[in-house]
């Protein structure tokens, strides 16, 4: 007798047999003796390689955490703050986690990914809002930390080092991100469980709830970070992000709280600028990255060319 099993073209010998290796430690596995019967690639993910499962008729999806990325993930934070998103079930229920290397499995959320097409009409809107209200104010504390200030000085410390050449004209950029950096140190945002990578490849719809998964980057952080991350990730239009403030503080939004996504979708535009100049620097692809950079870069000046970011920035301060 031969158990059949269905594996999808191109996925490697090596990713089969951890698959294998994996589920088969499992304990809420070893239990049923399960047995897989289809491996199906699961698109997306950078730095780690994702698949669909079936177990006894069910499916699941695994992650096998990239090589080295215990290495500078916080892996057993992840695990802590992708539970919470779990338990409030806004996050994919977790069946395993390895919190020294990042594997996991989880419950195959059967529904569509979102893309910025979703974003056009702003019928995502109001239930999108409801999540981020969801975990934002739980109550419950992240065990990590996710500071996009800190995160910057990092980036540019490591260009410096390697005396990587940056976009030319950054100096009025440096000098408002150092007037940003005064105003937040002297009003600090009240810090929150925040996902800190809100893009809509990271938001699902299983047509009952809508999911928001992979939850490496989260941390304790200013919660106007993962709206304005979601902004400008989708290229929402200024009604919609208009509508999204509006839904999720279900009000018209204040001048402070306007200016709060102004400062934070800036932080975002420099962060994003010089990692992806570190990225080159790693030997990365240059043509990809620097262009990528720039973008990032050349949206985060015009904020400074025509005033919004010093309107942001004293609307803050009030």
């Amino acid at each position: 007798m031969y158990e059949k099993v269905e594996i999808e073209t191109g996925i490697p010998l090596d990713h089969i047999g951890r698959v294998y290796k994996m589920i088969s430690v499992i304990p809420f596995f070893q239990e049923k003796e399960s047995r897989i019967s289809k491996i199906e690639i699961l698109p997306g993910g950078l730095t780690n390689t994702n698949y669909t499962v079936t177990i006894d008729g069910e499916r699941y999806a695994v992650r096998l955490a990239g090589d080295g990325t215990a290495e500078y993930m916080d892996r057993p934070g992840e695990k802590h703050n992708a539970q919470i998103a779990a338990d409030l079930g806004i996050g994919a229920p977790i069946i395993y986690y390895d919190g020294k290397t990042g594997n996991q499995v989880c419950r195959y959320i059967d529904g569509i990914t979102l893309v910025n097409d979703h974003f056009m009409d702003g019928q995502y809107i109001p239930r999108i809002a409801k999540v981020l209200r969801t975990y934002h104010n739980c109550g419950k504390k992240f065990i990590t930390e996710f500071n996009p200030l800190r995160e910057t000085h990092s980036y540019r410390d490591i260009i410096e080092q390697k005396k990587h050449a940056f976009y030319e004209g950054s100096e009025l950029m440096v000098q408002k991100f150092a007037e940003i950096e005064a105003l937040l140190e002297k009003y600090p945002a009240e810090p929150a469980p925040c996902h800190n990578d809100t893009l809509p490849a990271n938001w699902m719809d299983d047509k009952k709830n809508m999911y928001l998964i992979d939850w490496e980057y989260a941390g304790m952080n200013d919660p106007l970070f993962d709206l304005a991350a979601l902004s400008l990730e989708s290229n929402m239009s200024e009604e919609n992000e208009h509508y999204l403030m509006s839904e999720y503080y279900g009000a018209e939004p204040t001048e402070k709280q306007w200016g709060g996504i102004i400062i934070n979708k800036f932080i975002q535009d420099v962060l994003w600028s010089y990692w992806s100049i570190v990225q080159i620097a790693a030997g990365k692809d240059y043509d990809l990255y620097w262009n990528y950079g720039l973008n990032r870069y050349n949206r985060g000046y015009k904020l400074i060319h025509d005033g919004t970011l010093d309107r942001a920035i004293k609307a803050r301060a009030e």
